[in-house]
């Protein structure tokens, strides 16, 4: 479905038209250093209250639009470097973000995700089981806590085996990629 608005982003311009789901693309992935927004980083609906912007680890601010499709899952706001930023891009426009929790205080540079449910474009791209689609790592490496052999199956296998409950995806906050899954 398709909703057309007039004058969609306040630049006076003509008819713009907005999908309604959004694909959630993972485009920049950031820790977030600070949050400044006129009435808190709000979401209803699914989107955003009013326009605000964060702060990103390498000095980037990111501006997010009233309106804007999202989703909050970080416990504290208030701390430096305790929530990461992942969104889906378009130049410099925000289409679609989650802030997060960072894993650790100050965040140790991996990100727990979801389950990897799916591989898309040949393996450069994968599905987690929340939808979001992120960059895979050549090669993705595989383990468990009792590796059993699973070092040695493909990734598909892995997927196969292991999806949706029973593994994690771990991302590389420095190169923005899956490079670890992780059966539980």
């Amino acid at each position: 479905m398709l909703i057309s608005c007039n004058d969609c982003f306040g630049r006076g311009q003509d008819v713009g038209v907005i999908q309604q789901s959004v694909e959630k693309n993972i485009e920049l992935v950031a820790v977030v250093t600070r949050f400044a927004a006129s009435d808190g980083l709000q979401i209803e609906n699914g989107r955003t209250v009013s326009d605000s912007s964060v702060t990103l680890d390498d000095g980037r601010v990111v501006m997010i639009a009233a309106g804007t499709p999202g989703e909050l899952n970080c416990d504290d706001f208030t701390s430096v470097s305790s929530c990461v930023m992942l969104a889906n891009m378009f130049g410099e426009s925000v289409m679609w973000f989650a802030i997060t929790n960072a894993n650790g205080t100050p965040p140790n540079r991996v990100l727990e995700l979801p389950s990897l449910v799916d591989m898309l474009d040949n393996g450069d791209r994968g599905v987690l089981a929340n939808g979001w689609i992120v960059r895979l790592a050549t090669p993705t490496r595989k383990t468990c806590r009792q590796d059993s052999g699973v070092s040695q199956i493909s990734l598909r296998e892995f997927i196969n085996s292991y999806s949706p409950n029973q593994s994690i995806s771990k991302m590389n906050l420095i190169t923005d990629e899956v490079n670890e899954v992780v059966c539980e």
